[in-house]
Formats: structure tokens, C-alpha cells, sequence
């Protein structure tokens, strides 16, 4: 028994008969009439009464109409809703990243994702770290991830986001002194914060900051208590330039001498993308990213 067998049985009991239903049907009479008795024999009972003019459903027909109707309603939204994930008119897409890289590159790509397909249903896993980003997305957890280090195998499939450079942030009164650039040698002298994460990260960019992070002061699991003790004066910390200009923006920025800069990738499994996973990806590669001075 399949789906389009079950078409032409309520065909007919909606027709009245086969050769109304192979008109509607647009199939031969033979062809459907053929179609009906091996249905019959596959179920091991008569589904019409022939005796009439008409082809009306038997007591266990009349049973197998309904359940017809319902496999049929169902199966059409099941290709409903399959289509309107193909045409993204719905779905749901997960991303996993770092809470600071989901603020810059991440949070421009999913604007310009939900603006393009409003449908969409975007869902941000915070990772925390670059190995807890892989991870996710190896185990099916996200489809998506976003990462400051190289995939740590083979069988990934990447798109560069660019660079952002890394600065100190601090409070106006905390940076007064503080010449722009700032040599990292001095950092290692400044009262600092971070987030441990960060500073475990395996990037070249998070190696950095850690050898000069020198006199922590405070270590905090959540960023925004961290970018409080910033606002306040209590310590600098290191922070991507554009991650800071869009959630601390009364904070004085210096660049670092020489300047540190950490570069940034959509990865994902080579396997099949979902739609939206591939509307995402192709998004990233139409970037525009301006050129860097390193």
C-alpha cells in the first residue's frame, strides 16, 4: 500500500465510481481498476460493493476512507512543511560560538539572515571556548559554528569572517595616562580582568593576551559583570575592537603595540547543509571584509 494508491481509493469513493475517479484522476480506467484490486487483495477484503452502478465502500471500505483521509491530510503536510523549510520559509538554524564572537562577527550575518528569510528561527549556543565550539557542531548539537582557531581536523568545511582587532578597553578615567598605541610590555603592569575562557582559548590571538596579562585582578565567568568592573574603572580588559564599540561604547579603546588582531571563520561538517545552515554560509561568503594593517 502506498500514498498513491490511497489517492485513487478515496478517488473513487469521492467520484462514486472508477470510471468518474479515472477521469478526475487522469489515468485509465483499467489502469485504476487494477490499482483497487490489488489493494483489496493486499488487505485481504472487499473495499466496494459492485453490485450497483456505482462503487460504493463496503462496511471495511467505508473504515479505510477515513484512515485514507488522515494519512493523505498528513502526508501533504509533512510536503508542506518540507517545502516551506526548503523556500526558508521556516526552519530552525543552530549556531555555536563565544559570547564575544557572537557579538561581532555573528550578530551582522543573523541580521542580515532573519532580514532576507523572516521565517527562520536562529538559535545561538554559547560555547565558551574554540574546542567547545568544535565539539558542538561534530556532534550534531549545532550545525554551525563560529571560531577564532582552525578546524582541528580534516572533514570541516570553513569560510573566513575576517579579522577584528584585539584592544584594551577601559574606563576614560583608567586609560588617561595610557598612550595609544599601548606597548604590550606596559600592559603587563595595568590591573586587568578576563573572562578564564578566553585566556584558555587555543588561538594565537588568546596566547597573546594571556602573556601579557600579568596583574589580574579579576576573573569572571560572565562577561557582562566583567564590562561593569570596565565601566567602573576596576581594571582594563582586552576586547575586540568592534565587539566594543557595540556594547561598550563609553569605554576608551587602545590599540597594542604591536597590534593584535584574531582571525575569525564560519565553520561546519562537509556534509549536506540545511537550507538555512547554507543561506547562512552563503552570506558569509558574500562579506565584503575591508583590508587589515598588521
Amino acid at each position: 500500500m502506498d500514498l498513491r494508491t490511497l489517492r485513487y481509493f478515496v478517488a473513487v469513493v469521492d467520484e462514486g465510481g472508477m470510471t468518474q475517479a479515472a477521469r478526475a484522476l487522469f489515468v485509465s480506467q483499467p489502469s485504476l481498476s487494477l490499482a483497487m484490486r490489488q489493494l483489496e487483495d493486499e488487505l485481504g477484503v472487499r473495499l466496494f460493493d459492485r453490485s450497483g452502478r456505482r462503487a460504493v465502500p463496503t462496511a471495511d471500505g467505508a473504515r479505510l476512507v477515513s484512515l485514507a483521509r488522515q494519512v493523505i491530510a498528513e502526508a501533504d503536510g509533512a510536503r508542506e512543511r518540507v517545502r516551506q523549510v526548503s523556500d526558508l520559509e521556516v526552519g530552525r538554524l543552530v549556531v555555536a560560538t563565544s559570547t564575544t564572537l557572537a557579538v561581532h562577527p555573528l550578530t551582522p550575518l543573523v541580521a542580515a539572515l532573519r532580514g532576507r528569510h523572516p521565517g527562520l528561527e536562529v538559535h545561538v549556543r554559547d560555547a565558551s571556548t574554540a574546542a567547545g565550539i568544535f565539539d558542538r557542531v561534530r556532534s550534531g548539537e549545532a550545525e554551525l559554528g563560529v571560531a577564532d582557531v582552525p578546524p582541528p581536523d580534516a572533514g570541516w568545511g570553513r569560510c573566513d569572517l575576517g579579522a577584528e582587532e584585539i584592544v584594551l578597553a577601559a574606563s576614560p578615567g583608567f586609560a588617561a595616562g595610557l598612550p595609544d598605541p599601548v606597548a604590550r610590555a606596559r600592559v603587563a603592569g595595568l590591573d586587568l580582568g578576563v573572562v578564564p575562557a578566553d585566556l584558555d582559548s587555543a588561538s594565537a590571538a588568546a596566547a597573546a593576551a594571556a602573556s601579557m596579562a600579568g596583574r589580574v585582578r579579576a576573573r569572571c565567568a560572565h562577561r557582562a559583570m566583567l564590562w561593569e568592573l570596565v565601566r567602573d574603572g576596576t581594571v582594563a580588559t582586552f576586547v575586540g575592537r568592534d565587539t566594543a564599540n557595540a556594547v561598550m561604547p563609553w569605554a576608551a579603546l587602545r590599540s597594542l603595540d604591536p597590534p593584535l588582531w584574531r582571525d575569525v571563520s564560519l565553520i561546519w561538517r562537509e556534509q549536506a547543509l540545511s537550507p538555512a545552515g547554507a543561506a547562512l554560509v552563503e552570506l558569509a561568503r558574500g562579506r565584503d571584509e575591508p583590508p587589515r594593517d598588521r
